[in-house]
């Protein structure tokens, strides 16, 4: 199992998974978040500072163009995308599709709630790469 849902039927079987939707991330550091149902991808806060739209490879006919304005986004903001409809995250429909934002929104906040925090410890002088011919260790092992 991975989150409580089992995929042994789908792996076993060849068949679709059972799961619809998943976290991307959840972060209260930079309080910004994303999450996918279905076709559904609801984002919080700035993607971060990569907004920029990049053409798929292998397909020649694409004119490059900006992305959405998310250098323009407070962590309170939110961004709502049919990845079906647009794969490449171009169209914000959230005014299109209240009901969606209304939900997708409930979901995250509500997934929000179990979030562990992230850990960063300190900087261990033990993992200093010159202790280990140049290599990075966390120092403990």
């Amino acid at each position: 199992m991975i989150d409580g849902v089992s995929q042994w039927r789908s792996i076993k079987y060849d068949t679709l998974s059972p799961r619809t939707g998943f976290v991307y991330n959840i972060d209260s550091l930079s309080n910004h978040g994303a999450i996918r149902d279905g076709d559904w991808k609801l984002i919080k806060g700035s993607p971060g500072n990569w907004n920029d739209w990049y053409p798929v490879p292998g397909v020649d006919d694409q004119e490059y163009q900006s992305g959405s304005d998310a250098d323009d986004l407070g962590p309170n903001d939110y961004q709502l995308f049919n990845i079906k409809d647009d794969p490449t995250e171009r169209n914000d429909v959230k005014e299109k599709y209240p009901d969606v934002l209304a939900k997708m929104k409930a979901r995250l906040e509500e997934l929000w709630k179990g979030e562990i925090p992230a850990n960063f410890p300190k900087g261990d002088p033990a993992s200093n790469p010159k202790n280990f011919n140049g290599a990075w260790s966390p120092g403990w092992c």
